[in-house]
């Protein structure tokens, strides 16, 4: 009996020095989860040091991998002040995930990689939509989102510039939303040259979006790019980018880029001298093959 207390006694100790150790039982947050999500996905292999189809094609399923455990951590930690980071990660994942995979047509010959058809996508931008639309740091994600290619993106976008109270959130909405568009218009254009290629842009956007963007041809394509982008200059020209530069410049230099500097586009005249220093205008050799050879001198 004596023993049996004893024990008893022992475990009741060991139990309440347990309870007084904040480190034996407590569960992980989310600020440990996500850092080590970053070093492990840090530690992962890397897309341009693969040699064969078949290491591309793993590297990019590892990267898919890393972009559902970032969106898994919003249903864990919805409420967590950390949790806006943690989607813009997904985010950057996500577009990482798309270029690799354009990357490999140009590069592999057997082992394509195909993007997974889980709902990661939808459930990350239902969480943004959900928690941070009121948010004045949401213009981050909004920014990062013009190197993707997913539907979801325009779809959020086009709610943000809606929806959120700070013009320059708005602002960075709309200037993405341009670009996001613009760079499917590139590629339809790049389509045209490389037809084989058809097929797996097809499966990247999924089919519906991507007839959504074929029926809307060259012109609404480029006609929708450049009202956003006259939009983004200006309603929203004094905002500020995230790196510098305001979206009223950008959108300005987007603008005259597709209008001049296009493929069969005139190009914008020029007015100087040559090399003999002669006055000379671009626009006299319209027509003709021209060779411009732009140096100076320190």
């Amino acid at each position: 009996m004596r023993f049996t207390i004893a024990v008893l006694a022992f475990l009741g100790i060991a139990n309440a020095m347990r309870s007084a150790d904040p480190r034996a039982e407590a569960p992980d947050t989310l600020t440990q989860e996500y850092q080590r999500a970053l070093k492990e996905s840090g530690q992962s292999p890397n897309f341009r040091a693969a040699k064969t189809d078949e290491e591309r094609r793993k590297v990019v399923e590892t990267m898919d991998e890393f972009a559902r455990r970032f969106v898994k951590l919003s249903e864990n930690y919805p409420n967590d002040p950390l949790m806006l980071e943690v989607l813009t990660q997904a985010v950057r994942v996500m577009n990482a995930v798309d270029s690799a995979i354009q990357m490999s047509w140009e590069t592999n010959k057997t082992a394509f990689p195909i993007r997974s058809k889980d709902n990661s996508t939808e459930l990350a931008m239902a969480v943004l939509l959900r928690d941070h639309i009121k948010s004045d740091k949401l213009g981050v994600v909004c920014e990062r989102m013009r190197y993707g290619t997913r539907k979801e993106y325009e779809t959020f976008l086009k709610r943000v510039m809606k929806e959120s109270p700070h013009k320059d959130v708005q602002g960075l909405a709309c200037l993405s939303l341009a670009q996001f568009l613009h760079s499917h218009s590139l590629k339809f254009d790049l389509l045209k040259e490389r037809p084989e290629l058809v097929n797996r842009y097809e499966a990247l956007l999924g089919k519906d979006y991507y007839d959504e963007l074929r029926r809307k041809g060259d012109d609404g394509r480029t006609n929708e790019v450049e009202t956003l982008l006259e939009q983004a200059a200006a309603k929203y020209g004094e905002v500020k980018m995230p790196y510098g530069g305001t979206v009223g410049e950008q959108a300005k230099a987007e603008v005259f880029a597709i209008r001049h500097l296009a493929v069969g586009k005139y190009a914008a005249d020029i007015d100087g001298k040559d090399q003999d220093g002669k006055p000379f205008k671009l626009s006299d050799y319209r027509g003709k093959v021209v060779l411009l050879y732009f140096w100076s001198e320190y």
